[in-house]
Order: structure tokens, then C-alpha cells, then sequence
């Protein structure tokens, strides 16, 4: 993963037991003082996202995560100072954790988060919270019934009904992949089936305007998200609100036929400059997902392949 940019270079992590996040407070006098944070810390001299981590999780609550996961980058600029946060889950470590440097630390569940303050920066981590990491689209070229696909995987993930209206069909597909614990999310044309559990996906085609508008409407619609195939795409659509992006297509597919396919390297420079997780998109299975770690990206996305 590329370590771009003059900003400074900062790894933290989600760090999870029984079903709740640690976190840490940052001390009054420090930069940003007295909010919560994740844990974490400054890169040393020519030092590993993964290694620093390691090493700050150690010094600063003595604990020693056995693996960590990568997420997600967010570059941030509070004016004063421009940061990057490199962003990941672990769910295993050893030791007690202890704010070895007089910070207070506590366990707290994801939901009870959203009334906490951290730095500006962290509210991305926040709203990332239990994404899956995949993303299954439905076609109607698949010819299965939508509630029979929905169930037709054993991993957690966030569906997509592509091309479905609103009506029983759409309805009871929902129903079938939020009994199975997926996620959902539904454009702005499937919204009247809207109900808890869903998101919203918004299109290259909706107007900003008309995507608020919607939202505003809808009670805690999460997680957010679109679609972008470069820059020009993504600062178009930076004003949107969205919570994770898919980028595509990384490899050629019939599904963007004609389109030429952006390869890795420039997957991962995308994905280093959107500040959300990303989701690799095109030519992608299961087994891509170290890959797409790999290069900067939380997960995968497809239709044919997942």
C-alpha cells in the first residue's frame, strides 16, 4: 500500500472483545484533547503501518494484537495539521489493556459511539462500524429468483437488488436477506420498500439535491454508499454523504463491457485518496479479498462472482 503524501502518518485500530470497541481519551493538553479516540499512534522513521501499530497498542495499553486487519486510509487536514490514518480491526491480542500513559480507556458497545465525541477525523471509522466485507450484487440476467439468491451465501454481506422495482418481489427479498443477517441497500426509485436494516445506494445518475432530499426522509438509513471509476468521479460526488464506495471495474467483466479495466496500482491510489473504506469491483471472488487488503481496499464487490 503506497505511504503517500507529507501528512503525518498515524495507525489505529478498532480493537474488539465480547462484542464491544475499545477506546482511549486523549489527554487534555494534546492535540484535539478530551475526545475519544482508537487507539493507536505516529509512524517512526521508514516503520510498517502494521508494525507501528503493533508497537503503540504495546506502549500505550500493553497489549499485543495477534493480527490486525486492514480497513481503510483517511487523509484528513484540521488546518493546523494535515494526518493519515491508517485504520484497522483487531480481534485478538494478548494482555490486559491499561492506559499505560494516564489516558483513561473503556470498552463501550458500537451503538453507544454515536453520543461520543471524537476528532473530526474518526467520524468516518464510526459510521464504517460493522460493514461487511462483501458486497453481493443481484441482475436479473442471474434468472434466480431474489429471495432464493439472497440466501445463497454463507459470509455476512451487504446486497445490492439492482434492477428490482419497488413491490412483492423486491419486498421479499429484503425480508430474506435481513432474516439471514445481511445488510441491504436499495436506490432511490426502491426506497417506498425501505424499512430498518437498509441503506441507500446512490447512482452516477441521481442528482445531489434529490439524494438529501430522500435521506432526510428515511429514519438512519446505513450504511451510504456509490460507485466511482476515478477522480473526476469522486470529487464530483464529494459532496455526497456516503459511507463506502465501490470502485471499478479492477478487472475486465461483461458487466462493464468495453470499459478497460484499472488494474491494481491504480485501484489502490483511488482507494488511498477517498477516505471511506472501498470495495474492490469487477472480475472479483472471495479469494481476492487479501488482495484487495493488499492494495489499499476493505472488501469486494460483484455479481457473478460471490
Amino acid at each position: 500500500m503506497p505511504n503517500t503524501g507529507p501528512e503525518i502518518q498515524v495507525a489505529c485500530a478498532l480493537i474488539w472483545r465480547d462484542g464491544q470497541i475499545l477506546l482511549s481519551k486523549r489527554h487534555q493538553s494534546a492535540h484535539q484533547g478530551g475526545l475519544w479516540e482508537f487507539p493507536g499512534g505516529k509512524f517512526e522513521a521508514g516503520e510498517d503501518p502494521k508494525d507501528c501499530l503493533k508497537r503503540e497498542l504495546t506502549e500505550e495499553l500493553g497489549i499485543t494484537p495477534r493480527e490486525s486487519y486492514f480497513m481503510f486510509q483517511i487523509p484528513w487536514d484540521y488546518g493546523d495539521k494535515s494526518i493519515r490514518l491508517w485504520v484497522y480491526e483487531v480481534f485478538e491480542f494478548d494482555g490486559e489493556p491499561q492506559g499505560l500513559e494516564g489516558q483513561d480507556v473503556n470498552w463501550f458497545s458500537s451503538d453507544a459511539l454515536a453520543s461520543l465525541q471524537f476528532p473530526k477525523a474518526n467520524d468516518a471509522i464510526v459510521r464504517a462500524i460493522g460493514l461487511p466485507r462483501i458486497v453481493r450484487i443481484y441482475d436479473p440476467s442471474l434468472r434466480l429468483e431474489p429471495a432464493i439468491w439472497a440466501s445463497q451465501t454463507e459470509y455476512q454481506c451487504l446486497l445490492y437488488f439492482r434492477g428490482l422495482t419497488p413491490g412483492v418481489e423486491l419486498e421479499t427479498a429484503i425480508d430474506a436477506a435481513l432474516t439471514c443477517g445481511h445488510q441491504v441497500i436499495l436506490t432511490l426509485d426502491q426506497l417506498p420498500c425501505f424499512r430498518a436494516g437498509c441503506g441507500v445506494h446512490l447512482r452516477k445518475t441521481d442528482r445531489l439535491s434529490d439524494a438529501l432530499s430522500h435521506l432526510e426522509k428515511l429514519n438512519d438509513p446505513w450504511p451510504i454508499t456509490a460507485g466511482i471509476r476515478d477522480e473526476q468521479g469522486f470529487e464530483k460526488q464529494q459532496a455526497w454523504p456516503f459511507d463506502a464506495l465501490l470502485i471499478s471495474p479492477v478487472r475486465e467483466t461483461p458487466s462493464h463491457d468495453g470499459m478497460p479495466a484499472l488494474g491494481w496500482d491504480r485501484f489502490s491510489e483511488l482507494a488511498s485518496k477517498v477516505g471511506v473504506p472501498a470495495y474492490a469491483l469487477g472480475g472479483m471472488t472471495h479469494d481476492d479479498l487479501p488482495i484487495v487488503t493488499e492494495h489499499g481496499g476493505f472488501g469486494v464487490a460483484g455479481i457473478r462472482g460471490l
